[in-house]
């Protein structure tokens, strides 16, 4: 069980670097005279987090650095489901952003804010979604390294959603703001409706 559940995980991290570095990272050159970015050391984050969340993992698993030769199917079995989620919200915003999603925290003149899929649950899923990929490895295969880095990683992302929220509520104002006081960041909500989305 344990090395199906770590080829699984692989494959989600594999599929995830061929979105980033296909889609995402191509997205960010093309980025044209932004209205409102994160200015200081601040604009640096994503190249710290970048290789950190999409890298590491794959290689603690690929070498099994850290990795407990135990049972524990229950601790597995939420490893996997933290994994159906990471594949569900990042495949979902990656569709809501389309060329927006961009590693960098930028509003560009034709944004908008969207209230429509997964950003009517979380302001942000894609970072969400690479939480609970990270989170999904560590439990599913038992991985007390990635476990143990995981808060650190957590910071980091909190940190740059921060600068990205900053941004909006630049670009966004009240609105924004609005938003952000009934969607949680990370965990989703049932209630709120909105979202922290630039689209034309």
């Amino acid at each position: 069980m344990a090395a199906t559940l770590r080829a699984g995980f692989l494959v989600g991290y594999g599929a995830a670097l061929v979105v980033l570095v296909a889609r995402v990272l191509p997205a960010a050159a093309r980025v044209r005279d932004p209205t409102h970015r994160a200015g200081g050391t601040a604009r640096w984050l994503p190249v710290v987090l970048l290789p950190v969340g999409f890298l590491l993992p794959p290689l603690a698993m690929l070498t099994r650095l850290g990795e407990l030769d135990v049972g524990w199917a229950p601790v597995r079995i939420v490893g996997v489901v933290c994994g159906l989620y990471a594949a569900g919200m990042l495949l979902a915003s990656a569709a809501t952003l389309g060329r927006f999603l961009v590693p960098q925290a930028v509003a560009q003149r034709d944004h908008v804010l969207v209230t429509s899929g997964p950003y009517a649950l979380v302001r942000h899923p894609a970072y969400s979604g690479d939480l609970a990929l990270w989170l999904g490895a560590a439990l599913a295969t038992v991985n007390v390294l990635l476990l143990g880095l995981f808060p650190l990683y957590a910071l980091g992302a909190y940190a740059q959603s921060q600068v990205e929220e900053d941004v909006l509520r630049a670009r966004f104002g009240r609105e924004y703001a609005d938003y952000a006081a009934r969607v949680g960041r990370f965990v989703p909500t049932v209630h709120g409706a909105g979202a922290a989305v630039a689209r034309p």
